[in-house]
């Protein structure tokens, strides 16, 4: 969705990033945003390998572990792990090579926009967050308590903000 706002800012109404990564690049050069890069390049390499091997269980373990805390695969429901199984391709889609996104880009961004994190997200989501909120005036994210990464299911009453956002946007 930030690849489609940021090449046709018209067509977008509002935009709600949850835990959004691709903005490496927006984050100022140091040991910590290297550290962040490449935790992001080695949780798809590791993804992409469980995969080729096969074990779809533990590629989703790992995956979900990794963002979510450990253990948390183990209290997805057999319906969510299903979900993910189904869907887990898509993150190496999702984090393949994209164009640098930039703050003369966001800058052009002229629709509502609503950050959500999640208390127990990886440090880089809140870090990107950041060094976007720097190109341009935006509200800080809301903070999803006692949530990680799939804050939708780590405490939907609180991620319902997002109804409120459209309901005012």
């Amino acid at each position: 969705m930030l690849n489609v706002a940021k090449e046709h800012p018209e067509v977008i109404k509002t935009l709600i990033l949850e835990d959004a990564s691709g903005m490496e690049t927006l984050l100022p050069e140091s040991p910590d945003s290297q550290k962040m890069t490449a935790e992001t390049k080695g949780l798809i390499d590791t993804l992409k390998t469980n995969l080729a091997s096969g074990d779809l269980e533990l590629a989703g373990r790992e995956f979900v572990d990794a963002l979510g805390g450990p253990g948390t695969w183990a209290k997805r429901t057999p319906e969510q792990k299903q979900w993910f199984l189904d869907n887990m391709g898509t993150a190496i889609g999702d984090a393949g090579e994209r164009p640098p996104i930039t703050c003369e880009q966001i800058r052009k961004f002229n629709f509502p926009i609503l950050l959500l994190n999640g208390e127990r997200s990886p440090k880089r989501y809140g870090a990107m967050m950041a060094a976007m909120r720097s190109c341009k005036d935006i509200p800080p994210p809301i903070v999803i308590p006692g949530a990680a990464h799939a804050m939708n299911r780590d405490n939907p009453a609180a991620f319902n903000t997002v109804l409120e956002f459209l309901n005012r946007n």
